[in-house]
């Protein structure tokens, strides 16, 4: 049997569960014929015999029928969405055939029947189908004519009114309908409908209208989103209870009464016998109906007035479930508010034409009733009743005293000269008409009744202070705002309301790195200002004036202070008029404060610089050497401004873009500027030798000391490395020596690849925390890896009180968080700097040697030497040639990884650990990294590391088939796995993985040439992206030797370049005396 082919699965793929009832009586009647299975074409054929012969097709996928290529050539297939019956009819033939056969599969049909041209011919023989139904358009077929009826039933009892429609076909009699259901779904199969003896309609003799076959699509989408959503069926009413109706939701209203327009069509309703009209008209949105309405006086007395409606017997509303209205052979399309009132209106003339108002209720009946009888239809009111009815708009009066500590309130609404109470019931004996706004009255008396007022007969009254105080200071500028407010000298005794808004004066100190405070309330001076700040920051609703009068501290014009109060540490002895903080509030400050604080010049200064680092004139000291770019003399500003103030920060641009020179840059312009003391480097360990490299190269006048190797040696030269410049050494290694740091205050304290402390718990984050400097700056491209708290450990060490406490900064927002980290955070990626940047970045990272590589490589180097030394002694250095050669790559391979030739060897390797380093900041910032090394047992050690990440990656080498190689490059190009493992030999040449946007070179070749061709598998024609080539190097090596000789000995690197080592063979007896300064 077919996986996944059951009855339930091509039920639910029929356009309908009538449809697949039809096609499963197809099947059982056996129309299903010439079913056969080609193996060639993986695809099931068939003829269904129904009208006409129609041919169906499916293909198999893997062994599976794939019921979403079924296809047919009837016309319904084309038409509606899901299987037509012929198709439900051939897979239940082949659900059936495959039943019966063991393996669940048909018999394929002999060769002379499968194959291309077969399946050809039926693709053939289904096109030509679409041809035959065109011919057919053409040939002479008799037209119907179709009558609809709309049947209208307006709402009564529990009956919620309803729409209908009836149909009449025929070719001169027109015979009812007698399933409107059926005949549709009839219509969609091409099927005949018998209507009687005399009439049988056959699609092949007669046609419709374009008109009526448009209404007849519409009902068809009524009925088949009932089967869906199975919200309409036929009525059930007790009125009609046959299938010769269906109701027309209010959803399709629309839709079927536009497509009825153009028909032959009529409409009858419940109104009164012979209630019908032929044609349909239909108005969408009308401004008003045509109703008519008359208002006037019933006796001469004027004691009582009569609305008739005159237009009554015309108007018809169907009820709740349509927002249409029917009126005298036009549809209206109404509101839900309009159909609400026309309701009401159909409701209360039901069994009348005219209402009689006496004079006492006419006020209410000209404020509530009349108003919405004018939105819907025209009234026309008699002269001698118009000039009585008065439109004044509302005034609201509130009258607010304080008797004995308690408030009283008296609310009036006010129309011209009438004044009216809320809370009187009889109307004014008047022989003026006020029309009441009663929408507004119902808004006032609703914020009245929404307070705690109690209410004597008289007026309202608090009696509680606290509501008092609620009511006077916050509620009465409210209500204010929506009626007129009197109130007595004693209710304004009680309250201060300042013209002014509170003020708050902030500038830098001019001689420290402090912020000056000034806070100014007009009227409040001396002590009263420090009681006043302090009810602001314990949040209290109010604050009582020496004069007796209270102050609203819950007014917005307090807000800003409040956060300005919120950001200030809490001082010990209560808050003042003027006030110190640390000049890092002075960003929360700004924030906090934004429309009610005054800036001084200085702290303007201050944030302009901080928060626009591009436009900072700064100068680049002119003893670096190198060119930096403009972004990188950005970066560098910004550190020289932090500096400035005492800030530190993070540097935390994208791999690559520089964060190593512009520290050494703002190093050397420190001292330039006769800053004393010394600056602390703290690195991973693999890059404790590349920081010194690169001050070498950049900064030679700054003198380096890096602190290294075994504990008494660290201690040497920590003691010997009082007079230099730049301290660095290790993560590690300062844990250890944690004690020794301390005793120094620093100058300025860099953490490169600061996530290192990012769990705060650490012993390596204590440590850092312990040093004692100046300044700090964190380098990293990646300072959140995980979470938040990452951000909060490297910043307790940068700019320890930027938060209160971890508890606090766990409770806030991350828009929060960001926005007191702006200022001190500085990131730019490769796309923001692109216009500055060349289309390919090469740097050198310099690596270290393990203790355990070290070992091994000096024993290497001191066994080799001698060899060298002997050989050259004994004039037997061409005899011993091929075993230094062998030894030189025996060196090189140490420098990658002992284990390369040392199956025993359980030590790490110094560059492997920077390229995991390297790889932890890379892949989680989007990088897609290609490595490539010449050893491809290196390779598989690296990959192994890959894994144990979770990193995934290609690998591509020597016995990679070309299939692959090409699957595999396409697949990195299109944007899959981000790391691509190659070595040269395999992909040095002939790849194109523009896919890339970094290459790492594990290990030298010594020969630029071959370098460049492997950074050019990446960096190409069709790269988009700016590339990043970082050479990997061991320091203090026979790497580091041969880069440093690239220039002046082209020639010999071109000789020990890795192409199979054939070349090396050529090296003489200099050159590797050279090399190995023998």
């Amino acid at each position: 049997m077919f996986r996944g082919l059951t009855e339930d699965r091509i039920k639910d793929a029929s356009s309908s569960a009538t449809v697949f009832s039809r096609g499963r009586r197809y099947f059982e009647d056996g129309a299903v014929e010439d079913l056969s299975f080609s193996s060639v074409a993986e695809v099931y054929e068939a003829t269904v015999i129904g009208m006409d012969d129609y041919d169906v097709m499916v293909d198999v996928n893997n062994g599976n029928i794939d019921i979403a290529s079924a296809r047919c050539t009837c016309q319904a297939f084309d038409t509606y969405p899901g299987l037509c019956k012929h198709l439900s009819a051939f897979l239940l033939q082949i659900l059936h055939e495959a039943g019966k056969n063991k393996r669940g599969r048909l018999t394929p049909v002999t060769g002379a029947t499968v194959g291309r041209k077969d399946h050809a011919k039926s693709l053939i023989e289904s096109f030509n189908q679409v041809y035959d139904r065109k011919k057919e358009s053409f040939s002479e077929k008799e037209q119907l004519q179709v009558e609809f009826t709309l049947n209208l039933t307006s709402s009564w009892g529990t009956y919620s009114g309803a729409i209908d429609l009836e149909m009449k076909i025929g070719p001169k009699r027109r015979y009812v309908v007698k399933d409107i259901k059926e005949f549709l779904f009839a219509m969609e199969q091409s099927d005949a409908v018998r209507f009687s003896k005399l009439f049988t309609y056959h699609p092949s003799d007669y046609s419709f209208k374009d008109e009526d076959l448009r209404v007849f699509r519409q009902l068809s989408r009524i009925f088949h989103v009932e089967e869906e959503i199975l919200s309409f069926g036929y009525r059930n009413s007790g009125l009609n209870d046959d299938k010769r109706r269906m109701q027309i939701p209010n959803s399709f209203l629309k839709d079927t009464l536009e497509a009825l327009k153009v028909c032959d069509v009529k409409v009858e309703t419940n109104m009164g016998a012979g209630d019908h009209f032929t044609g349909l008209d239909v108005e969408y949105n009308p401004e008003k109906l045509p109703l008519h309405f008359t208002l006037q006086y019933l006796d001469e007395e004027r004691q009582q007035y009569q609305l008739r409606f005159t237009s009554k017997e015309k108007l018809m509303v169907i009820g709740e479930k349509y927002n249409v209205a029917f009126f005298d052979g036009t549809f209206y399309f109404i509101t839900d508010e309009e159909k609400r009132t026309l309701l009401t209106i159909d409701r209360q003339f039901a069994d009348i034409e005219e209402v009689t108002v006496p004079k006492e209720q006419m006020m209410d009946f000209s404020s509530v009733v009349l108003p919405q009888l004018m939105a819907v239809g025209t009234v026309d009111v008699a002269p001698d009743v118009k000039q009585l009815i008065k439109a004044e708009p509302l005034t609201g009066k509130l009258y607010v005293d304080m008797v004995d500590d308690m408030a009283t309130a008296r609310l009036e609404f006010v129309y011209g000269d009438m004044t009216l109470s809320p809370f009187d019931l009889e109307q004014p004996d008047s022989e003026e008409i006020v029309v009441r706004d009663v929408e507004k009255e119902m808004l006032l008396l609703s914020q009245i009744e929404s307070l705690p007022f109690k209410y004597n007969g008289k007026e309202l009254y608090l009696e509680v202070w606290e509501d008092v105080l609620d009511f006077l200071l916050v509620e009465l500028p409210v209500l204010s705002e929506m009626m007129e407010v009197y109130t007595t000298s004693e209710v304004q005794r009680f309250i201060h309301t300042p013209v002014d808004d509170p003020k708050i004066h902030v500038e830098k100190n001019e001689r420290m790195n402090l912020l000056d405070i000034t806070f100014q309330f007009e009227g409040i001076e001396g002590g009263e200002i420090e009681a006043m700040l302090t009810a602001l920051a314990e949040n209290r609703k109010y604050y009582k004036l020496s004069n007796g009068a209270y102050m609203n501290l819950q007014d917005e014009r307090f807000a800003n202070m409040k956060q300005v109060l919120e950001q200030m540490p809490t001082p010990m002895d209560g808050y003042a008029r003027q006030s110190q903080v640390p000049l890092m509030q002075a960003f929360l400050l700004d924030e906090a404060g934004a429309e009610s604080i005054k800036r001084g010049k200085r702290f303007r200064e201050l944030l302009e610089r901080i928060y626009h680092p591009e436009e900072v004139d700064t100068t680049v000291p002119k003893t670096l050497n190198a060119t930096m770019r403009e972004y990188q003399k950005v970066g560098f500003g910004w550190l020289k401004t932090l500096g400035t103030y005492g800030f530190g920060g993070i540097l935390a641009d994208d791999m690559g873009l520089g964060k190593t020179i512009q520290t050494i840059a703002y190093l050397l312009s420190e001292k330039a500027d006769g800053k004393e003391g010394q600056a602390l480097i703290v690195c991973p360990s693999s890059l404790v030798y590349n920081w010194q490299k690169e001050i070498q190269r950049f900064a030679p006048s700054l003198s380096t000391a890096v602190i290294s190797g075994p504990s008494a040696e660290r201690l040497s030269l920590l003691e010997g490395a009082k007079e230099a410049d730049v301290v660095i050494t290790s993560y590690p290694l300062l844990r250890r020596d944690t004690e020794h740091y301390i005793k120094t205050v620093f100058s300025v304290f860099i953490l490169d690849e600061a996530q290192y402390v990012k769990n705060d718990w650490t012993q390596t984050a204590r440590a850092v925390k312990a040093i004692r400097a100046s300044q700090a700056f964190a380098l990293s491209g990646t300072p959140i890896e995980n979470s938040l708290d990452e951000l909060y450990s490297i910043f307790e060490v940068v700019l320890p009180g930027l938060f209160r406490s971890k508890k606090a900064f766990k409770e806030m927002k991350e828009t929060d968080v960001a926005k007191r980290v702006r200022p001190f955070v500085l990131r730019r990626v490769k796309e923001d700097v692109l216009s500055d940047l060349p289309d390919k970045i090469e740097n050198v990272q310099f690596t270290e040697l393990s203790d355990s590589q070290k070992a091994v490589y000096l024993a290497q180097l001191q066994m080799l030497k001698n060899e060298v030394k002997t050989a050259i002694r004994e004039d037997s250095f061409q005899e011993n040639r091929m075993k230094i050669l062998a030894g030189l790559t025996r060196l090189r391979q140490i420098c990658c990884h002992p284990k390369l030739f040392m199956e025993n060897y359980t030590g790490n390797s110094g560059k492997l650990d920077r390229l995991m380093e390297y790889l932890k900041e890379a892949v989680p910032s989007g990088k897609r990294v290609v490595i490539f090394s010449q050893f491809t047992k290196m390779l598989a050690m690296i990959r192994l590391e890959l894994e144990k990440h979770g990193w995934k990656y290609h690998y591509l080498d020597g016995k990679t088939p070309s299939s692959d190689r090409v699957a595999m490059t396409e697949e990195y190009n299109a944007g899959g796995k981000p790391l691509f493992l190659i070595s040269l030999k395999a992909g040095g040449t002939g790849l194109n993985l523009t896919g890339g946007d970094t290459v790492i070179l594990f290990d030298s070749w010594w020969n630029p040439a071959v370098e460049e061709q492997a950074a050019d598998r990446v960096h190409r024609f069709g790269q988009k992206k700016v590339v990043q080539v970082v050479k990997l190097v061991t320091a203090g090596t026979i790497e580091e030797k041969i880069h440093q000789l690239q220039d002046q000995k082209r020639e010999l690197m071109d000789k020990v370049i890795q192409t199979g080592e054939t070349s090396i063979t050529s090296l003489n007896k200099d050159d590797i005396q050279e090399l190995l300064q023998v």
